[in-house]
């Protein structure tokens, strides 16, 4: 199966210009997005700035917490996330779409953005791993243990993502 990923970014932790994978390296994010990189075929970076970024774009300036957009704002930054999300999953024929972002911007792109139909659409099933989990300090945790799992498998993305992921399936 081919697999997408989406890496929330969350507040930049400094200011200039940097590439999207550095500038957001918080350790929350840079577990998330070293999941991603474990078992994703291609992953991006949510930002709620810039929308949707390679890890490796240049990027700069200062990102915002999602819950500081305005509704519109979020909407419309939903909208615009998922349709450029269907269309990498359409292009790349992925089969499913790993979201690792918090429960507000999970609703978002969901509520917002359509995201589950378009994925659907797209041929590919959404599974957001982090739901259910509960704060950041538990859904740190639950990433800990994931990467301790998948950084000791011979092919980490050969892991049973369904046993320990959930609905990741």
């Amino acid at each position: 199966m081919e697999t997408f990923g989406l890496v929330q970014a969350g507040a930049c932790p400094f200011r200039g210009r940097g590439r999207a994978r550095d500038r957001y390296a918080t350790a929350f994010f840079s577990k998330k997005a070293e999941l991603a990189e474990l078992v994703c075929d291609e992953w991006v970076v949510l930002s709620e700035r810039h929308g949707v970024l390679d890890p490796d774009e240049e990027v700069e300036g200062i990102d915002r917490e999602f819950d500081e957009l305005e509704p519109a704002e979020q909407a419309r930054w939903s909208m615009d996330v998922v349709a450029d999300v269907a269309t990498r999953v359409r292009k790349q024929e992925y089969d499913r779409v790993v979201v690792f972002a918090d429960r507000p911007t999970r609703d978002a792109l969901k509520e917002r953005g359509g995201l589950l139909s378009r994925m659907a659409a797209a041929g590919a099933k959404t599974i957001e791993p982090l739901a259910g989990i509960g704060g950041p300090d538990r859904q740190e945790q639950w990433l800990d243990e994931q990467l301790a799992i998948r950084r000791e498998a011979a092919d980490p993305t050969a892991a049973d993502l369904d046993a320990d992921l959930g609905e990741l399936a």
